[in-house]
């Protein structure tokens, strides 16, 4: 891509959702040295997941869904544009405390559909 070329707000929420999920699958391995982790659920119960980079791609994917399903595209390009850059360091490889806050709530909120849905146990969500 030339400098002289524009990034449209589709391919800066690309890049930007690469690499949230990046930054937090490293994270999450560095910090628990595997790819499961504790989820503690509204109801009391805990729930070990296993994650992938994959799976936290379609739960960001997922959430821009429902932010296009409430506000006209341009203002959900805006927003999601807004958070997921917020959500990054200045470098864009690591998440900030809020970007780590958002997608331990995503993932928690990714679990209780998956158990709403009738998966119980330790499972791998895709």
């Amino acid at each position: 891509m030339s400098i002289n070329e524009k990034v449209s707000p589709q391919q800066k929420i690309e890049r930007y959702r690469q690499r949230q999920a990046a930054a937090s699958y490293e994270a999450m391995i560095q910090k628990t040295g595997s790819n499961c982790v504790l989820v503690n659920l509204p109801d009391g119960t805990l729930a070990t997941v296993e994650l992938s980079q994959q799976s936290l791609l379609e739960a960001l994917k997922y959430f821009e869904g429902l932010v296009y399903g409430e506000y006209s595209r341009a203002e959900s390009e805006e927003l999601i544009i807004k958070l997921y850059s917020s959500n990054l360091t200045k470098h864009g490889d690591k998440l900030t405390e809020a970007g780590n806050a958002f997608m331990n709530d995503l993932i928690k909120q990714t679990v209780m559909m998956a158990k709403e849905q009738g998966l119980g146990g330790e499972q791998t969500i895709h």
